[in-house]
């Protein structure tokens, strides 16, 4: 066998396997840990918006959810972009919070707890595969809503010395 073939073969085989590897390994464990990531935010956030408003944003008034989630003011009445998921990535569309499957997460809540579902991987719900808020860690968020509102207020007083 020529030696240029008996190398396109074994650089084929190694391109296949890195390939297979990266399909089943590599990507499947990344998007289980971004939605992990993503069921903690959601869960931080809501949590947040209850402990500073006194009640949980209605999921049924999409106008009310996304005024309550999204539309937050600083001490001096200044809009804190992107509300109580500053420093998060989130995915919601039209009432909808989506996964990292781009899946609909499902919300409880009950009295001072909330928790935050997805189905997971396989896009089914009541298996193993599932991600809940109650079995996930905070993350830590380099950039915080009390950051935000404190760059809103400093944004009014640098105007007000012009």
């Amino acid at each position: 066998m020529k030696p240029w073939l008996l190398s396109l073969i074994v650089i084929g085989l190694c391109a296949g396997t890195f390939g297979w590897l990266v399909r089943k390994k590599v990507i499947p464990q990344f998007l289980a840990s971004a939605n992990a990531e993503c069921v903690a935010d959601w869960h931080a956030a809501l949590t947040e918006c209850r402990q500073e408003t006194g009640s949980w944003p209605d999921l049924a008034d999409i106008p009310d959810f996304e005024d309550r989630v999204f539309v937050v003011k600083s001490s001096n009445g200044r809009r804190v972009d992107r509300g109580y998921m500053t420093g998060r990535p989130w995915n919601y569309s039209n009432g909808v919070l989506l996964d990292a499957y781009n899946q609909p997460m499902r919300i409880a809540q009950a009295g001072g707890q909330v928790v935050v579902s997805s189905s997971g991987a396989n896009r089914v719900w009541g298996d193993a595969d599932d991600v809940t808020s109650d079995q996930v860690q905070e993350r830590y968020q380099p950039i915080t809503l009390a950051d935000a509102r404190a760059a809103a207020e400093a944004e009014i007083l640098r105007k007000k010395k012009k």
